[in-house]
């Protein structure tokens, strides 16, 4: 008789367990019900701070202007290397000259990026446009913005291929010298690719929400999600480019002790010589990678962190945007760098000077015969 009330209690007990599971999971179910709710509800609408409440014109104009100074000497300087590389038998078909290259290609369409921006900027603010709408798709459709988001990418990312690439060369140096161009394809396929596959996510805000915004364009446009976490992942990575050139600069100084030793000039030991100068090169262009890209990057996207942090977006841009003018320096440095050090480069390059020089002075004359006649 005792053990019937007693199964009775735990009877009682594991429906009262039951009943309280069926209510948690279904004040689960509400929630999740919910939070589906509000993003749906979020993903068609999106408050904005109007441009009006933050717009200063001197401050916006001058902001706008400092895009073109950097963006056009990085687009000369890179114009200028990739020509030379090119137009040089010898240096296109070198694997660090093609990745130097392919790094250069990703900085020109930054810097390219930066003019239009600019230019584009300067004549919103100059024509007093900024209070006409633009849809946030129409923002991310204007040529330099989806050009920012692969070339943010795509820049940072061919650092640490260069990197890779002058571990590659000091590891296993012969193998390096018989690689064939598949090697050149995958070191800056893999990359670009990379690059266009993370830019893609920039679309997400534009197109699942809906709301307008002014004319400029300002980077409202971007999820600050997205826009911290594509700053941050490039910064890591030219962070992680400057990290790995320190063993590689330890293994390079040890070779050479070892070169001092050898007297022979065969092929192989030129080559493996000019591999050697080329790690230093590219090492003193980490070290300005590590001041003018890996930290202007870093210092940039925390110093506008908290103006991104909120839902209602403000509409114009902070002081610290300017830190990212900063990477197109070290672009224009690298030109300069191998100018230096590279013979065969600086000769190329000289041509590639002389060229445009005849170029300017054919039309210009051909401008006065027009004007006299």
């Amino acid at each position: 008789m005792d053990s019937i009330p007693a199964v009775r209690v735990q009877s009682l007990i594991a429906c009262q367990r039951r009943l309280l599971s069926e209510i948690l999971f279904f004040q689960l179910f509400k929630k999740v019900i919910l939070i589906i709710e509000v993003a749906m509800s979020n993903s068609s609408s999106l408050i904005i701070q109007d441009i009006s409440e933050c717009f200063e014109f001197r401050n916006e104009l001058l902001k706008a202007i400092s895009f073109i100074p950097f963006g056009i000497c990085s687009t000369i300087s890179n114009t200028i290397l990739i020509i030379a590389i090119l137009r040089n038998t010898h240096l296109r078909y070198r694997h660090e000259m093609q990745i130097v290259c392919a790094l250069s290609v990703a900085d020109f369409v930054e810097a390219f990026a930066t003019v239009c921006g600019g230019v584009y900027r300067i004549l919103i603010i100059l024509l007093n446009l900024k209070d006409q709408k633009f849809h946030l798709l129409q923002c991310m459709l204007l040529p330099h913005s989806w050009l920012w988001r692969w070339s943010d990418f795509a820049t940072s990312f061919m650092l640490l291929t260069t990197t890779c690439d002058r571990i590659l060369s000091v590891i296993f140096p012969l193998k390096y010298m018989r690689w064939r161009s598949t090697y050149s394809y995958i070191a800056i396929g893999l990359p670009y690719a990379l690059s266009a596959l993370l830019s893609m996510f920039a679309w997400h805000r534009s197109v699942t929400k809906y709301a307008e915004i002014s004319m400029l364009c300002t980077n409202v446009y971007i999820s600050p999600i997205f826009y911290m976490f594509s700053k941050y992942l490039t910064a890591a990575s030219s962070v992680l480019s400057v990290i790995l050139y320190i063993p590689t600069i330890f293994i390079v100084k040890i070779q050479r002790k070892q070169m001092s030793h050898i007297l022979t000039n065969s092929q192989i030991a030129r080559q493996h010589r000019a591999q050697v100068r080329m790690t230093m090169t590219l090492a003193i262009s980490c070290f300005a990678t590590f001041f003018l890209d890996a930290l202007p990057r870093a210092m940039g996207i925390y110093g506008i962190l908290d103006e991104n942090s909120t839902e209602a977006g403000k509409q114009c841009e902070g002081v610290m945007q300017v830190l990212f003018h900063l990477t197109k320096l070290n672009s224009i440095i690298n030109l300069f760098l191998h100018y230096h050090r590279n013979p065969a480069l600086r000769e190329s390059v000289l041509n590639v000077v002389r060229m445009f020089y005849i170029v300017l002075h054919i039309e210009k004359r051909t401008e006065v015969v027009k004007y006299l006649s």
